[in-house]
């Protein structure tokens, strides 16, 4: 066979060539470098990052006769007969992964290089032995012969027995970056003379999700497509993917309420032969660019992209693009399970075009389905209209307190503190889930719950939080709060008591804080509260 595909023929021969993987790199060099070379790696991480690569280049480097620089020279004997020497051994453990395989490496692996310095085990896809293939792995592993070194690869780390992995030094592969794998389409377009735009080899980049295989794989096929004049659109039509401007047609389609062209644009989807469930998918995608964009954040490198994204920014309020984009999801699902997802993006399409029209009604909907989800899980009853929040027998109304009631709340707080009320607030807190994530009162929730139950009573609760700010968002007391806390400490000091007081007449029906046993008062304080809120101060 004449040709070699592009990911073999330009597949790195050293680490300067390699793709990202800058810290894997970085280690693994200078340790052949330094000559401390370990009996055993293992290799994780998404597939086409460089795994097999990077264990193919550690092969050159421990056996070249003249390393420098940790770049293989390329000349010495070592160097020319490194990819088809018999001491180079590659093990798909995918189809070879029983106890059988793993005994003939155990009976040769005391066997002298023929050729080489060391004698390199590869195993891909590791995770794919047996339990019986991986214990029958152990001994060597852990006790290798000094010219044997093991290279274990894998996209699924968490199915490696802990006990191999306690025997190998591990290094994690990323997924390769947008601009790296821009760089070296680059440098693979001006080696095959090739002209090809920016816009292109960023689409390809985005599209292969980090996987440097298949982005020059998919490179490859776009060469042999077309290998003059490559445009966007020729590379759409051989991943069989929607063009961004077709996805401008169809959301026009649903802004406009346009049901007999939402019909045909389905129409035309099923009859191309289009991947509904890939469709779904980029749409998603094209929707999150619209989200980046109103948020400020342009990593966009298409002119014509730019342009209808930033257009659609202005007709979409966020609350539309995370309902949109929750229901593409919901569809996705929905379409693993249907024998007929064609039918269900066109009733999906045509539902949501309904419902942008009258969105402000759908979400008031949602919101009042939310808050009896809350109810049943909280036994929490929410009034809106009245601003009051019910538990039992616990009224708390919203309103703006004087400096002195704040002053008599924060004292009755103390003096009737209970720790089965801070937990049963902390328990209240975390059943709180995503029932107002569409409504106006979402800001107040994801305050609430980004502060820290401190002191907790009957009636009263205590917040704390990080920062000034959030504290100012609540309630604007962060001063008084640490001042009347530093004041309860002292007094406990002293012996002076909390009375409870009367909001209403600021007299003193007064319930005062008994003493547990013998204890101070500030171990009762510290049984309240506990340990990591108390701040002592000689």
């Amino acid at each position: 066979m004449s040709y070699l595909a592009l990911y073999r023929k330009y597949r790195p021969n050293s680490f300067d060539e390699m793709v990202g993987q800058n810290n894997v790199v970085k280690v693994i060099r200078n340790a052949i470098m330094n000559n401390k070379i370990s009996h055993a790696y293992l290799f994780s991480g998404p597939r086409g990052t460089g795994k097999t690569t990077t264990a193919k280049i550690i092969a050159k480097m421990v056996n070249c006769l003249d390393l420098k620089d940790g770049v293989p020279c390329g000349k010495c004997d070592s160097c020319k007969i490194i990819n088809v020497s018999n001491d180079i051994v590659e093990i798909d453990a995918a189809s070879n992964n029983g106890v059988d395989e793993i005994r003939e490496i155990r009976e040769k692996v005391n066997l002298v290089p023929s050729e080489l310095k060391y004698k390199i085990y590869i195993i891909d896809e590791v995770h794919m032995l047996t339990t019986q293939a991986f214990n029958a792995l152990l001994k060597t592993l852990e006790e290798p012969p000094e010219h044997v070194i093991f290279i274990l690869a894998t996209t699924e780390f968490y199915k490696i027995p802990l006990t191999i992995v306690s025997r190998c030094q591990r290094f994690q592969f990323s997924k390769i970056d947008a601009e790296s794998m821009v760089n070296n389409l680059k440098r693979i377009a001006d080696s095959e003379k090739i002209e090809v735009d920016d816009g292109v080899l960023y689409e390809i980049a985005r599209m292969s999700d980090g996987c440097c295989r298949d982005a020059v794989n998919l490179f490859d096929q776009l060469i042999s497509y077309s290998s003059k004049n490559i445009n966007i659109e020729q590379l759409y039509e051989i991943c069989g993917s929607v063009s961004f401007a077709d996805y401008s047609e169809l959301i026009n389609c649903i802004l406009n309420n346009d049901n007999v062209g939402i019909i045909n644009y389905c129409e035309k989807i099923n009859s191309d032969g289009k991947n509904i469930f890939k469709f779904v998918e980029e749409f998603m995608f094209f929707l999150r660019d619209i989200i980046s964009y109103k948020l400020g954040v342009n990593n966009l490198k298409i002119k014509d992209k730019i342009i209808i994204v930033e257009d659609f920014s202005k007709k979409f309020s966020f609350d539309c693009l995370y309902y949109f984009i929750n229901g593409l999801n919901d569809l996705l699902v929905k379409i693993k399970l249907s024998s007929y997802p064609y039918i269900l993006l066109t009733v999906f399409l045509l539902k949501m075009s309904k419902d942008l029209s009258n969105f402000d009604v759908i979400i008031n909907k949602e919101y009042k389905k939310n808050i009896e989800n809350i109810e049943d899980k909280t036994n929490l009853t929410v009034n809106v209209e009245n601003e009051i929040v019910e538990d039992n027998n616990v009224n708390v109304n919203i309103v703006n307190l004087s400096d002195e009631d704040i002053n008599i709340r924060i004292n009755n707080t103390f003096a009737s503190a209970s720790k089965d009320y801070l937990n049963l607030f902390k328990e209240k807190l975390k059943s709180i889930d995503n029932a107002f994530v569409n409504s106006s009162y979402s800001f107040v929730v994801g305050v609430i719950k980004d502060c820290k139950p401190v002191v907790a009573s009957k009636d009263y609760l205590v917040l704390s939080a990080g920062y000034d700010s959030l504290v100012d968002r609540v309630n604007n007391i962060y001063e008084r709060w640490k001042i009347e806390k530093d004041k309860y400490i002292t007094n406990l000091k002293k012996g002076i008591k909390y009375e409870y007081k009367d909001i209403v007449n600021n007299l003193g029906n007064s319930k005062k804080v008994v003493k547990k046993n013998d204890q101070s008062d500030l171990d009762i304080l510290k049984d309240l509260v506990g340990n990591d809120i108390i701040e002592c101060v000689n």
